[in-house]
């Protein structure tokens, strides 16, 4: 039994209204969104006659706007169970910001745990959205918090996936994945989010990814949407 799952950072809501282009042709049963206005009316503008929120955290204010992660489900296939947002480690320009500001805007993880209904197994994912304003040590830090989440010897199925803003220094990250038993299903893509600046600079970078444990990953590919600076990126995954 095989279901697919797509992760989107949609640019502070840009790609909102272009959702449906992501979704036509494909057969998505799991969608993870970074980015998102989490206004209870723009999130019921994602669920349609295939997808339910599942659930939503709060991760910054931009614009006078809150955003964050939302996750939504296909309930032909999944059946929700619950919901935890993991507060993740702060950089040190967000603490700043609370002595500063007292803007408080933890990054925040969103894992949902679902049963799968064709098997009636369990599955968890986690949808997270990393800090870009600092250097790989605190993302590491975030990392870990999420993976200290996880009982690595467990059986039951584990994905996670979303905007890592992790762009160089594989080496910590390979190794720290690895010791949890996580396999890497984006390892095909080169780069997952573009930038044009004055038509004269180009810029590329991988930042999405999709990590998964005791499940079979079949196929993972980008997908060739402009409306946000981050292209979705889906994987079918076979369940046994």
């Amino acid at each position: 039994m095989s279901f697919s799952l797509v992760t989107y950072n949609i640019h502070f809501n840009q790609a909102h209204a272009h959702l449906n282009e992501v979704f036509k042709g494909e057969k998505t049963d799991i969608v993870c969104l970074q980015e998102i206005e989490t206004d209870e009316n723009n999130l019921k503008r994602v669920e349609n006659s295939t997808f339910k929120l599942a659930d939503y955290a709060n991760s910054f204010v931009k614009f006078g706007k809150i955003f964050g992660v939302a996750t939504f489900y296909n309930p032909e296939k999944f059946k929700f169970i619950k919901s935890t947002s993991i507060d993740l480690p702060r950089s040190l320009l967000e603490i700043l910001l609370i002595i500063l500001r007292g803007i408080n805007q933890p990054r925040i993880a969103l894992k949902t745990d679902f049963i799968y209904k064709p098997l009636k197994k369990k599955i968890s994912i986690y949808n997270l959205h990393l800090t870009p304003f600092s250097s790989n040590g605190t993302r590491i830090k975030q990392i870990k918090e999420v993976l200290h989440n996880i009982d690595i010897f467990s059986k039951h199925s584990t994905i996670i996936a979303g905007d890592f803003n992790y762009p160089y220094g594989r080496k910590k990250f390979e190794s720290l994945i690895k010791n949890y038993h996580l396999k890497e299903a984006t390892n095909n893509i080169l780069f997952t989010l573009e930038q044009r600046f004055l038509k004269l600079f180009h810029y590329q970078a991988k930042l999405d990814y999709i990590l998964y444990k005791n499940i079979e990953l079949l196929e993972t590919k980008k997908i060739h949407l402009r409306h946000s600076d981050h292209f979705p990126i889906i994987s079918k995954f076979k369940l046994e």
